[in-house]
């Protein structure tokens, strides 16, 4: 009889607690939201069980009922763009959210080069910042986070956020310049979910479910898939060993305490070193070196590229500070930090994303005053065991559906209509499964919004790194070629952007035109305009004796070489040997003719394929042709 009485009591305080349970909303329903316009639109919450809401947009109302979990749904009717409305949900307790517009949503998803905001030193920055007073234009930022178990709630508060000075330097760039288009081109309210991590990989945004039959993430995807009931503890621990990570990494002062920065500091027991490193260099990395000036001046310091977070001293006086996202600069160094003779210079030295440190470049690693200039190419004196070692922290935000689980789940349903992406770096190392893990990706959210199959548009990886004499392989172009691939889904664009990347940073500041190419896709795609919204993309090829005669699509008003007084550059053609050439090539009228001396019986041909190519076909509406092959070796 005891255990029937406690079990009668645990009913009726479960009973009690159900009945109890105010009206929620999930966080991405605030005052300020922008809603789709044209569509019914999905409107969500958790209330009592069984129990009646109601909901208020402007003379309308709309009734439904929660279920035994107390979970409801219910459809707004269809709005043309404009506002403000007020909408009023009501459950016993009441929600209103005020300021509401009806315009486009845009999902805007990816890592680093999505992520980074106008406010990130991007080409004409405080232009734009001087152009950002849109209100109609608002940005909800889903905060970074993970989960081991698809949650219903974003964990951290967000809300929705009007277009300003101020707000929009934390915006991603691209999706900012790509709602500009949106809004003046469409007269529309817009807003973006802006919702990404920079270096993340795609997998990450996949559920695990998905991925244990995707090629080449099975096992990686089971190993989450276990009925395991630590993550929470695991995670927790996680998290606190990368906050103390961050904390030694971005302090420029509590090392100070080692001493190790002083002129007078005793290096006889360290390491020798040649700068720059070829082999990467772990944890909190000390650098010195003696120099001699005959005399003095003020005078600069070149660092040719340190670590994310370097702090650099000359004879004990700090004068270099950089963080994560400075670039690499030329500091001035005042004639009172130097001294005729023996100087010292100390640097402390630490990256933070992968722990592998490289410090210095040739020719552009140099102190040069008046009179003489000291290149500090050469033997360092080197020591990583002055500080403990950086924390070991796993990055659960790259793991199989932790992403997905806490970023998207929580907000999948809300109306779009459509989503932007910038992502694939990451993925580079394992090109040859992006392509079905891409679709993956995009199919899955798809399914998780039950919208059908909404505009998913996505930027193709830039040009970057170094630029070679002669045709290679490239994984990067592998990558590249697998996002193409992805267009045969449905409802899918590209913005191609193989022109306005930089060689030796992986985040190109021309947001501009990523936002503007992004947007003339989104007019063919999601607003079904009969507009050029592609660079000329390879349509078939025929082998003419020595020649090869290439074929397009979206030509356009026609093809250009924007190369003034050259060949048309990035093309190569093989032969039987599979070995690669430059070829001469020429166009005519909508074709493209290629030779090349080195090959008498062309079987292939490959434009653009390489890391940074040099290209130079366009069409004339200033969209430059797509990387292809049409080999498979």
């Amino acid at each position: 009889m005891p255990n029937q009485f406690f079990l009668l009591f645990i009913l009726i305080i479960s009973s009690f607690s159900l009945e109890a349970q105010e009206l929620q909303l999930p966080q991405i329903f605030s005052d300020h939201m922008i809603l789709q316009r044209d569509t019914n639109v999905r409107i969500w919450g958790w209330s009592r069980p069984n129990s009646v809401v109601t909901i208020l947009l402007g003379e309308e109302s709309i009734t439904t009922e929660t279920n035994n979990d107390g979970e409801w749904e219910a459809f707004l009717p269809k709005k043309k763009a404009g506002g403000p409305y007020s909408i009023t949900i009501d459950s016993r307790q009441t929600v209103t959210f005020e300021d509401v517009y009806f315009g486009d949503i845009w999902i805007a998803g990816g890592q680093s080069n999505m992520e980074w905001p106008v406010g990130g030193n991007i080409d004409n920055m405080e232009i734009e910042l001087n152009d950002a007073e849109y209100p109609q234009i608002r940005f909800f930022k889903v905060a970074k986070d993970i989960s081991f178990e698809p949650l219903d709630e974003l964990k951290q508060e967000a809300a929705w956020k009007p277009a300003n000075k101020e707000t929009v330097k934390d915006y991603s760039a691209v999706a900012w310049f790509f709602a500009k288009h949106n809004h003046l081109e469409k007269d529309v309210p817009v807003g973006i979910i802006d919702d990404n991590w920079g270096g993340t990989p795609a997998e990450s945004w996949v559920p695990i479910d998905v991925l244990r039959n995707v090629p080449g993430y099975e096992e990686k995807a089971s190993k989450y898939s276990t009925t395991d009931t630590g993550w929470e503890n695991k995670i927790n621990e996680n998290s606190k060993n990368n906050a103390e990570k961050y904390r030694r990494v971005q302090d420029t002062e509590g090392f100070l305490s080692y001493g190790v920065h002083a002129e007078g500091y005793n290096d006889a027991s360290w390491q020798n070193i040649e700068l720059p490193n070829q082999e990467p260099l772990l944890d909190f990395v000390w650098l010195r070196k003696k120099f001699n000036l005959e005399s003095i001046s003020d005078a600069q310091l070149s660092f040719g590229n340190p670590g994310k977070f370097t702090v650099a001293f000359i004879n004990g006086k700090k004068v270099y500070t950089k963080t994560w996202a400075d670039d690499p600069e030329v500091i001035n160094v005042e004639k009172s930090t130097l001294k005729e003779g023996e100087n010292v210079i100390a640097i402390r030295t630490v990256e933070d994303w992968a722990n592998r440190t490289f410090i210095g470049s040739e020719n552009d690693f140099w102190l040069e005053t008046k009179d003489e200039k000291i290149q500090f190419n050469g033997t360092w004196k080197y020591s990583n065991l002055i500080e403990p070692p950086i924390p070991q922290v796993i990055r659960y935000e790259n793991e199989p559906g932790f992403l997905f689980n806490a970023m998207i789940n929580p907000i999948a349903g809300y109306t779009l209509k459509g989503a932007i992406w910038y992502q694939g770096e990451s993925n580079v190392g394992a090109n040859q499964y992006y392509n079905v893990l891409f679709e993956s990706m995009i199919e899955s959210w798809r399914n998780a919004w039950n919208q059908g199959d909404f505009p998913f548009l996505f930027v193709q990886l830039a040009n970057y790194q170094q630029r070679y004499d002669d045709p290679t392989d490239s994984g990067w172009a592998r990558l590249q070629e697998a996002q193409t691939q992805t267009l045969s889904l449905n409802n899918t664009g590209m913005a191609t952007i193989i022109d306005i990347g930089e060689a030796n940073d992986i985040h190109p500041r021309n947001k501009q035109d990523v936002g503007y190419r992004l947007w003339q896709s989104a007019r063919h795609v999601a607003f079904n305009e009969d507009n050029v919204y592609s660079g000329p993309m390879y349509r078939g090829h025929i082998i003419d004796g020595e020649r090869v005669i290439i074929s397009f699509n979206h030509v356009g008003s026609g093809l250009i070489n924007k190369k003034i007084n050259g060949n048309l550059p990035g093309f190569a053609l093989a032969g039987s040997d599979s070995v690669f050439y430059w070829a001469d090539a020429t166009i005519d009228g909508d074709l493209i003719i290629l030779d090349s001396d080195e090959v008498e019986n062309p079987i292939a041909v490959r434009y653009a394929w390489a890391d940074n190519p040099e290209v130079a076909l366009y069409n004339l509406e200033g969209l430059p042709a797509v990387p292809f092959r049409t080999d498979d070796w």
